[in-house]
């Protein structure tokens, strides 16, 4: 079926990839796991030289072993530098470890736009006191949320906040911290 789909499959490829990852070809598919589905899922995807991949949660609801060797997969198709993959995830630690950039989508609109390694070593959440929170310098922070113990604010400009604010608790910026906030400021979680 899919050498009759796609001119460049590479039937001889698929089989031997099928065989390395222990995907049964004598079985039918709606008997496959969830793992064995989605791997065969992005085998038939990388079995006919695409330039570009678009994948929705490649990886979601599978063990660990499953999605690392899913992960490694699309980590090898990217050494290509002609080749790209467009992810829609909900596991922030696949697209920590796989994106370049990211993009946060709200309501059908970009909320968000960043390099993953900007995003990862520049942003960062402040853990304030009311009373931090009111001398606090806001230009750098990006929407902030109240809480019981304060405020949660989102920066892009840690690093300002490390040097000029040495009380302040400062979190590492992550994916999840970032949606977390920025969706919560959005929604009116100021």
């Amino acid at each position: 079926m899919m050498a009759a789909m796609y001119s460049r499959f590479d039937k001889n490829e698929f089989a031997k990839k099928c065989e390395h990852f222990r995907i049964p070809m004598n079985q039918k598919i709606k008997e496959f796991s969830t793992g064995m589905k989605a791997k065969l899922k992005v085998l038939a995807a990388l079995s006919h030289e695409a330039k570009l991949l678009v994948l929705d949660e490649p990886t979601a609801g599978l063990d660990v072993v499953a999605r690392d060797e899913i992960l490694d997969m699309l980590r090898e198709y990217m050494e290509n530098e002609e080749n790209s993959i467009l992810i829609s995830s909900h596991i922030s630690t696949d697209l920590e470890g796989l994106c370049d950039d990211i993009y946060l989508i709200d309501d059908g609109k970009i909320v968000l736009h960043e390099e993953t390694n900007v995003l990862l070593d520049e942003y960062g959440v402040l853990k304030v006191t009311e009373e931090q929170f009111a001398k606090l310098e806001k230009s750098y922070i990006l929407c902030s949320k109240k809480e019981p113990h304060g405020y949660s604010c989102l920066t892009n400009q840690k690093q300002f906040y490390q040097e000029n604010y040495p009380d302040v608790v400062i979190e590492k910026g992550d994916i999840d911290s970032v949606i977390g906030l920025m969706i919560a400021d959005k929604r009116g979680g100021r």
